[in-house]
């Protein structure tokens, strides 16, 4: 190495843990891989979709329009006030911005965990103390996290349905622990995956938004409207947070092809749900085949299951792996399935039988 060493980061930024993506799977002699570990829409996007995109490329010598045609389409959507809707190139774009905004140097940042793996390095590199609490079966703790709460807390996160596990909050109990919280404390709801949940519950999330004013709620075009891949996420909050997300937002995160895209969805949006209640109807099929194998599988309300295998995860991965399946593994803890295509989610079953049988025999 030539040259002298450079300054080091902060020191925080040193102990930040790495996001790991889900990886590809290999293919198979007679049959493709099948990557279940991201949590990707399994369809191909509709022709409307992409043509809106591509129209939007002939333009891309200029910077992007501003997100307003595509807030303004969200609002007239869910009936919400212009001025409580903010956009921008992915929800995770919209969280490291309310994290830079409530949660920086000094503040205290708490979530349940296992969750959404990018929150502590969001936190951290925003120079917040990450504060994780603990699971209890499978589900996030408001309790245990009202118990974390200290004078310093600034945010707390709220991944529902939580991220690996897929179980979800009840409503109520959500805006009671909201009613609870410091009046310093901001509240972000992370519902990147409500359109494969109950769907009274997803409005009532909406419906409380515009009653507490510490409540934030973050949606996201990644999953069920299948834009994984051209990052596009919203959020609805009170006007003052929108206009402190304003203010140290980057410009242009949101791409002209990304709207595009999002806006051709909004016009498609009944076939996008169907397609969605069609990996309901696959997520409900494989979890009761993992169940009829001995696995627990708590309920999902997510376009994903999960496998609380412990110590026989990284196993249960490469048995999958073997099959030319993909899986998100947490080592020592479980398991993620990505809910795909019927021939998908098949061969997670084949490869979930093989995994019991080597257990019992071995």
């Amino acid at each position: 190495m030539r040259g002298t060493a450079p300054p080091p980061p902060r020191a925080e930024i040193a102990r930040l843990p790495s996001y790991v993506p889900g990886t590809p799977a290999a293919p198979r002699p007679g049959r493709p891989g099948y990557k279940l570990s991201s949590n990707e829409s399994p369809f191909a996007l509709p022709r409307q979709m992409v043509e809106a995109m591509a129209a939007a490329c002939v333009e891309a010598n200029r910077y992007p329009p501003s997100g307003r045609e595509l807030a303004l389409r969200l609002a007239t959507r869910y009936g919400l006030p212009t001025d409580e809707v903010a956009v921008a190139g992915g929800s995770l774009e919209l969280l490291r911005d309310l994290l830079l905004a409530y949660g920086g140097p000094g503040a205290e940042v708490v979530y349940g965990w296992r969750s959404y793996e990018a929150y502590p390095i969001l936190a951290g590199s925003c120079g917040a103390l990450p504060v994780p609490v603990p699971l209890v079966d499978q589900r996030i703790d408001l309790a245990g996290l009202a118990r974390a709460i200290s004078p310093i807390t600034r945010v707390v996160l709220l991944a529902d349905p939580n991220n690996p596990t897929g179980t979800a909050l009840d409503p109520e109990e959500v805006a009671a622990f909201a009613r609870q919280l410091p009046a310093t404390c901001l509240l972000v709801l992370d519902q990147a995956y409500s359109e494969f949940g109950e769907p009274e519950a997803a409005a009532r999330a909406l419906e409380l938004r515009s009653d507490l004013g510490n409540l934030v709620v973050m949606r996201t075009f990644s999953k069920a409207f299948a834009l994984a891949g051209m990052r596009v996420g919203w959020c609805t909050a009170h006007p003052d947070v929108v206009g402190s997300l304003e203010a140290v937002a980057l410009p242009f995160t949101l791409t002209a092809p990304a709207q595009a895209g999002a806006i051709a969805a909004l016009d498609l949006e009944g076939e996008l749900r169907l397609r969605a209640q069609r990996l309901v109807s696959e997520r409900q099929r494989l979890t009761a085949g993992l169940r009829q194998l001995g696995l627990e599988v708590p309920p999902s309300h997510a376009n994903f299951v999960w496998l609380p295998l412990g110590e026989g995860s990284s196993e249960f991965a490469a048995v999958c792996s073997r099959a030319g399946v993909s899986v998100r593994c947490f080592t020592g803890e479980g398991v993620r399935v990505t809910v795909g295509l019927l021939e998908e989610n098949q061969a997670v079953l084949e490869a979930a039988a093989a995994y019991v049988k080597e257990a019992v025999s071995g």
